[in-house]
């Protein structure tokens, strides 16, 4: 089964960039998403946000809409990893807590906590839903910066210079996931005395 899948996600990824010349010839680039199939026993990279998506079989990962998404591969560019967990992966399953009919899409946050959930409808999971889960869960991480922001100016204008580079530093670590927050975090640490690599 581990050879099944290993040749099938390679095959895959060899298929999409096929499709993607030729279309990027037709009509514009396709854009695949870099899914990566965790072998059982294996663990999760570690992400601000990852994208757990649990096909029903290998043919069920092989036809899905999930594989191509300019959105999704956007999301990926933020950092939000694309994780595939094989069917039979008992352990990861239950530790996602998704019990159920597959397939079933899960985004959890760097902690593991879960944070949604698409379900299949018909057997199939809806591209749109899923990419509106990230979309969703990532404004509502700006917004979580937004504030991190103002309570770092605040703490800064109080002579909190400490309290105040603390939180500037840690919507700095998310840069990747919000890299405008990041840079304003940069430039007020700046005023603080503090240097930090330029975003990337």
């Amino acid at each position: 089964m581990r050879v099944v899948w290993v040749r099938l996600a390679a095959a895959i990824t060899f298929g999409l960039l096929a499709a993607a010349a030729v279309a990027d010839d037709l009509s514009g680039p396709v854009s695949f998403v870099p899914w990566k199939v965790l072998i059982p026993g294996d663990a999760p990279g570690s992400a601000p946000l990852t994208l757990f998506w649990v096909p029903a079989s290998a043919d069920d990962f092989k036809h899905s809409d999930l594989l191509f998404s300019r959105p999704l591969t956007s999301f990926a560019a933020q950092c939000v990893a694309m994780d595939v967990i094989r069917a039979d992966d008992e352990a990861m399953i239950a530790k996602l807590g998704v019990g159920g009919a597959l397939p079933v899409v899960v985004l959890i946050d760097g902690d593991g906590k879960r944070l949604g959930k698409v379900d299949n409808e018909r057997g199939a999971v809806r591209v749109s839903s899923v990419e509106r889960l990230v979309r969703d869960q990532i404004r509502v991480c700006e917004a979580d910066l937004d504030a991190r922001l103002e309570d770092a100016h605040r703490k800064a204008a109080a002579g909190d210079r400490d309290a105040a580079v603390v939180t500037y530093k840690a919507v700095w670590a998310l840069r990747c996931l919000a890299p405008r927050k990041a840079r304003t975090a940069q430039r007020e640490l700046k005023k603080l005395g503090i240097e930090v690599a330029e975003a990337r």
